[in-house]
């Protein structure tokens, strides 16, 4: 960020500790950054609020300090109908574009609120990531009803007893935190090393939660709004 010159301030939430090593680094490194690092060490509940969304985390399951975060994009307005917002004499126009948007307006002395032309609110989206974490009941409750859920998969099925041995996740247990939260994508990532290839982590899990796919770098996904 700093060869590319970055002066926008860089939020960061995590474990306290990351803050001492994102210090000595850059002190050893002498890599000088070009803008300022905002860190607030994460706790469990809302860490993150703003207008447009609010990010939580919880305790994760791990050999260290870690934690699994939710983000969750605000309500919408609801569908904007044309008919009511003539039959309530709003100009077409910026008005219509306010009342959209969930502002109030005033109209010749009147106040039109936007529940009046609109239907009710729609939900936004709401993406999990777990990392470094041993799956468990709480967690599939904390990601209850994400869109998209990215969570550790660092073993196959069969190789259970290491997950447990060093606090991660299995593809399959990694599945059934999909299945039990009622999520609608996962992405599985973390993988160990040990893996050539991925295919058969993500066919297991599929057995379990079809909606799989596999995380790798660089990934895009597009993540849809709710139906409802």
């Amino acid at each position: 960020m700093s060869l590319a010159q970055r002066r926008k301030p860089l939020n960061i939430v995590g474990p306290p500790k990351l803050l001492k090593w994102l210090e000595v680094t850059e002190e050893l490194l002498h890599i000088g950054l070009t803008f300022p690092v905002n860190f607030s060490p994460a706790k469990q509940g809302t860490v993150l609020n703003t207008s447009d969304f609010k990010v939580r985390a919880t305790k994760a399951l791990h050999s260290v300090e870690a934690y699994s975060y939710v983000v969750e994009e605000r309500s919408r307005p609801g569908v904007f109908f044309p008919q009511k917002a003539k039959a309530l004499r709003v100009p077409e126009g910026k008005l219509w574009s306010k009342l959209q948007k969930g502002r109030k307006v005033r109209v010749d002395g009147r106040t039109i609120s936007p529940s009046e032309v609109t239907g009710p609110p729609r939900p936004g989206r709401k993406i999990g990531y777990s990392g470094d974490t041993r799956p468990s009941p709480r967690l599939a409750r904390f990601f209850s009803g994400c869109d998209l859920l990215i969570f550790d998969s660092t073993f196959h099925g069969k190789d259970r007893d290491k997950a447990v041995e060093r606090k991660h996740s299995t593809c399959l247990e990694a599945a059934e935190i999909a299945k039990s939260a009622g999520v609608r994508r996962l992405a599985l990532t973390h993988f160990s090393a040990r893996y050539t290839s991925v295919a058969s982590l993500v066919r297991q899990a599929r057995t379990v939660f079809p909606e799989t796919i596999a995380a790798k770098d660089g990934l895009k996904i597009e993540v849809d709004y709710p139906s409802s």
